[in-house]
């Protein structure tokens, strides 16, 4: 059981990096595209500036989830360090039962935000702005997932996915 929600998890993780890559690769272009345009043609492309604001929210919360995959998020490792085996351990499936926690609320509070901006629509690229702030809920669910799948790997005594080697 607890293999398979790996495998899942880390399919997971694999396509929020994918998402994540895509929306890069989208503003890259759209950055290059207005440059050439404002400066070669003299007129900038009407709203790539605010496609490349709404994708990198997009690259935000598919990039955390990678984050908190790799255990790469933002962290003051001086009290873990300094932890034998066992208390590192629990300290550790603490930590991931506060970005559990914290991912929950942000997906519940997220869902409001896409309902309640469900009827507004973008200045420019009039798009309804629900799908922007789809980002929360989806990247929070990405996140619980993730985190999860890091307390059953800890309390299982399983490796986690950033302690195995990778060739």
């Amino acid at each position: 059981m607890i293999k398979l929600f790996g495998k899942f998890s880390d399919y997971l993780t694999k396509a929020y990096a994918t998402i994540g890559l895509v929306m890069l690769i989208v503003i890259a272009i759209a950055g290059v595209v207005q440059v050439v345009t404002r400066y070669v043609l003299g007129q900038a492309v009407v709203g790539s500036e605010e496609l490349s604001r709404y994708c990198f929210i997009w690259l935000g919360f598919t990039g955390s989830v990678v984050c908190v995959h790799n255990w790469s998020n933002a962290q003051v490792s001086i009290l873990n360090d300094a932890l034998p085996g066992k208390a590192k351990t629990v300290h550790s499936i603490i930590l991931n039962i506060l970005v559990f926690v914290c991912a929950a609320v942000l997906f519940w509070q997220g869902i409001k935000c896409v309902r309640i901006t469900g009827k507004q629509t973008s200045s420019l690229l009039k798009i309804s702005l629900s799908y922007v702030y789809l980002a929360i809920p989806v990247g929070a669910f990405g996140m619980m997932v993730v985190s999860l799948q890091r307390i059953l790997y800890l309390i299982s005594g399983r490796k986690l996915p950033e302690m195995e080697v990778k060739e």
